[in-house]
This record gives C-alpha cells, structure tokens and sequence, in this order.
C-alpha cells in the first residue's frame, strides 16, 4: 500500500529504480511554468501592444515558475511494473520519486527486497 493506492505484490510482474531524465520531468516543468504565469500569457493579445510593466511581469512569473519546476524534478523513481484488472493491461506505476542519492540507494534496497517476492 503507497499513499491511497495498493500495489498487490501478485499483480506487480517487475520492479526497479529508473534514473529520470529532464524529459521524464518535462510535463512537470510545462504544468509549473503554465500555473506560475499562463493565465497571464493569455490575457496578452500581442506582444508589441504590451505595456512594459506587464511584460516584465510575466517574464518574471515564468522564470520562477521555471525555477521553481526545476527545483521539484525527481532524480530516482521507485517503479514498478503493475498488471492492473481493467483494460489498462501492464505498465509502470511510480510508487516513490527523489532527488538524493541516500533515496536512490534505499530503493535500489526495496528493488532486492521486492524481487525477492515477485
């Protein structure tokens, strides 16, 4: 059991640690940069007819909002491989995500423990 879902270890065919690159992370980053200053980009018809406090606004929300994406992206994730009972079929669950290493070294140990069991 992680947070609110079960991960029964008969449905889990495989488990590992994946080191996540910064495309594995791109849908965060896009999420954060558009709830930072979306709603602000959109209001803007054309960038030349901007007034200048409105653009340096929104250029500044972007940055923190790029910032502040790329100071949440995960390094290591906990994955395994879950066989769900719908029509999903097989796939990769993460079931924890990290920046340190001291992280990536206790799941390497989970991945021991688990494969033990599946």
């Amino acid at each position: 059991r992680f947070k609110k879902d079960s991960y029964p270890l008969s449905k889990i065919n495989n488990v590992r640690v994946k080191k996540l690159s910064f495309l594995d992370n791109l849908g965060q980053v896009l999420f954060w940069v558009c709830v930072f200053s979306g709603a602000v980009w959109l209001v803007i018809p054309r960038l030349e007819e901007v007034p200048q406090w409105l653009l340096v606004l929104v250029l500044s929300l972007t940055v923190v909002g790029l910032v502040f994406a790329l100071l949440r992206c995960s390094k290591y994730a906990l994955q395994v491989e879950f066989r769900h009972i719908d029509e999903t079929g097989v796939q990769w669950v993460n079931v924890a995500k990290s920046y340190s290493k001291s992280d990536c070294e206790l799941f390497e140990q989970q991945v021991l423990a688990l494969k033990k069991f599946v």
